[in-house]
């Protein structure tokens, strides 16, 4: 996903965690072992790279982190990383989502100081956020703005609102109407405000629509199989049918192979404890990787497998043979076993 998809998803969960009428505490246990483990590596590894002034990539891993388990001390380091790339305003949502979090009295020390933090933080970065005001002349029906291909909400034409610093390209449209294309730069902190000046257009040319011919056997043009023959649909159908239960079979395995290795992850990393460093940190770290590795394979498996078993089933299924010798009763068999799996027939 691209980093502008992504700020875009991180945006719209903080605006709903803010309005939710019952927020989740922070110390409530709502996240599988699992989870945490790939929660710990995500964040492990979005603070090396903002370390590194990788601030991009630090999003993208904070974001996986939050999304495996949410920690206010994630979400800081994600307000930190988008105001390092100059997304304001994002910055911004991510700061008021940890102040606004309701924090139990058992919270960890370190959500505490996270939420200490962002308010500090929060008050260094508001005066920075600039503001931009759209407007059009003259008055037309259907006005469409856009901010950077955005579209502007109706409601806030003619109204400051918030944006990053930068360049931003502004377009509006409205009915037989069309201003020029502008391109605005705003620094950080500025009031800006732009009018977009509306001019008649000439309409565009109905557009003839292009027929698909039709052949002489059917809409494709196709013609019908040799009389006699097995319908190739059916083969088809029969070798995807296989490959959809060896998926899923090597699926099951794999995913019963993660689970148990990230019950062991679990395991040593309890006797370490939360100060776990050096080579049991390691091992932890080993363990989970293994257990990430085999519970991907587990998932590919298992949506490949059942996609390409349904996938052979609707083939079987409307796949006719051609006229001719009639054939015998068909019987298909899946059998799963400790190798795999696969599906035995008779046409």
């Amino acid at each position: 996903m691209k980093l502008g998809a992504r700020a875009l998803l991180a945006a719209g969960l903080f605006a709903s965690a803010t309005l939710a009428p019952s927020p989740v505490r922070a110390e409530e246990p709502t996240a599988s072992a699992e989870a945490k483990a790939g929660a710990r590596a995500a964040a492990e590894n979005g603070t090396n790279a903002f370390k590194a002034s990788r601030y991009a990539e630090a999003v993208d891993m904070f974001l996986r982190a939050e999304a495996l388990f949410h920690a206010p001390t994630h979400v800081l380091m994600l307000a930190r990383s988008y105001a390092a790339l100059g997304k304001l305003v994002l910055a911004k949502e991510a700061y008021l989502s940890i102040v606004r979090e309701e924090l139990g009295p058992k919270a960890p020390a370190a959500f505490r100081n996270a939420k200490a933090d962002a308010e500090k933080e929060l008050a260094d970065l508001s005066p920075r956020i600039p503001s931009l005001q759209v407007s059009t002349t003259p008055e037309a029906k259907n006005v469409v703005v856009t901010v950077d291909e955005k579209p502007l909400p109706a409601a806030l034409l003619g109204i400051p609102s918030p944006i990053d610093p930068g360049t931003h390209v502004l377009r509006a449209t409205a009915e037989g109407m069309a201003a020029p294309e502008k391109s605005v730069t705003i620094k950080e902190g500025e009031k800006a405000a732009v009018v977009l000046e509306l001019a008649a257009v000439a309409s565009a040319a109905p557009i003839t629509p292009v027929r698909t011919p039709v052949g002489p056997t059917g809409p494709a043009g196709g013609r019908e199989q040799p009389p006699g023959k097995t319908s190739p649909g059916r083969i088809a159908g029969v070798v995807l049918m296989g490959l959809g239960v060896a998926g899923l079979g090597a699926g099951g395995v794999f995913g019963g192979l993660s689970l148990a290795k990230r019950a062991e992850a679990d395991e040593a990393f309890d006797t370490c404890g939360a100060g776990c460093w050096g080579p049991p940190a390691d091992a932890v770290r080993a363990l989970d990787e293994d257990a990430n590795q085999k519970g991907t394979i587990g998932v590919i498996g298992l949506a490949a497998g059942g996609a390409l078993t349904v996938t052979g089933v609707v083939l079987f299924v409307v796949s006719k043979g051609t006229p001719g010798k009639a054939p015998s009763k068909a019987l298909v068999t899946p059998w799963i076993g400790p190798q795999g799996g696969g599906v035995v027939g008779r046409f």
